[in-house]
């Protein structure tokens, strides 16, 4: 297999299940260089890269053992043997690195319980970090790493909550009657990004750490039937990128400028769903999944709206791309397998 040039080149994952089974591939942003990561008979789900941009964490889900099917791993992006991180459990969901890439945090259960953990990255030490019968989800570490922030049922409705990244009580962040979710921090660690349904819609919305100014991120008119979802701040965080779907139209991926409320429609196809759209490191490219099912493919787009191409050919479906970290990239010498 010909050596990639990856010292300073991005690079993408995604899911293909191109060969009966769902696997890891990578791909650099022109469509080459695309080889096979993991080969496996369990079904296999691409997650973050480690900050040094050396691993690539992937849950594994087996159908041979109904009590604990998932499980992390770590995959060399050099080539080799990857290698199994904590235990597996019946649920893992929503895992982060910590900026120093000594941690990760997930939402995890093995007994039906959902709560948040922090691993140490060689995988000796769990540390869970909440503890409630309602249930603790979708951790988002600091940029800092120093806390943690997590959606929580505890109080009835799924609330916004932040604690220490090492443990300790939980600061409620929201107050409304309605539910929030998926929670992201700004790269400043200053603003937190997240859904809600508070006004009768999926809306986005932006709120200071210590729970203050709450603004929605659109100022699009109020719509029961619009839902904005699968956002993600710029990588200078001073725009969010989000997809816009509404009743008998088709998904429009839009970018959002934070200081002035300006939305751009980067992308709308009249007969395809764009869903999955995340930037790229240096903010100058999109990644997303165009179409449903067999035909989805990954493509990119520039983050001003222009050259739109496709980067995967083979037949789909080939979904859900990820940016990964370009800190250090060894050329692959191997194919990873297990």
């Amino acid at each position: 297999m010909s050596s990639l040039a990856l010292g300073a080149a991005l690079l993408l994952s995604f899911i293909s299940e191109r060969d009966g089974n769902r696997e890891v591939y990578l791909i650099q942003p022109d469509g080459q260089g695309e080889r096979r990561l993991t080969k496996s008979p369990e079904a296999d789900y691409n997650g973050p890269s480690t900050p040094d941009g050396r691993y690539l964490l992937v849950t594994s889900v087996s159908e041979s053992d109904q009590k604990r099917p998932q499980r992390f791993w770590l995959h060399p992006l050099s080539g080799g043997a990857p290698k199994p991180l904590g235990p597996a459990r019946s649920v893992l969901r929503s895992p982060s690195f910590s900026f120093d890439g000594k941690f990760l945090f997930f939402e995890g259960s093995s007994t039906g319980l959902r709560e948040v953990y922090r691993l140490t990255i060689d995988g000796q030490r769990v540390t869970q970090l909440t503890s409630n019968r309602q249930g603790n989800f979708q951790p988002s570490v600091s940029p800092s790493g120093d806390r943690v922030v997590f959606v929580s049922s505890r109080d009835q409705v799924a609330e916004l909550y932040l604690a220490s990244s090492s443990g300790g009580p939980a600061k409620r962040l929201t107050q409304t009657e309605r539910d929030e979710w998926q929670p992201q921090w700004s790269p400043d660690g200053k603003t937190l990004l997240f859904g809600s349904d508070r006004e009768g819609a999926d809306r986005l919305y932006t709120l200071a750490v210590d729970g203050s100014a709450p603004r929605r991120v659109s100022s699009e008119p109020r719509d029961p039937f619009t839902v904005e979802e699968s956002a993600s701040f710029s990588p200078d965080g001073k725009r969010v990128l989000f997809v816009h779907r509404q009743r008998e139209h088709k998904d429009k991926l839009c970018i959002v400028e934070l200081a002035t409320q300006k939305r751009i429609v980067l992308y709308e196809h009249k007969t395809e769903h764009a869903t999955e759209p995340v930037f790229s490191p240096d903010g100058k490219q999109v990644a997303f999944t165009l179409g449903l099912g067999a035909s989805s493919q990954v493509y990119l787009i520039d983050s001003d709206g222009k050259n739109l191409r496709r980067i995967t050919s083979s037949k789909g479906p080939n979904w859900h791309p990820l940016w990964i970290s370009p800190s250090q990239h060894p050329s692959p010498s191997a194919k990873t397998t297990r």
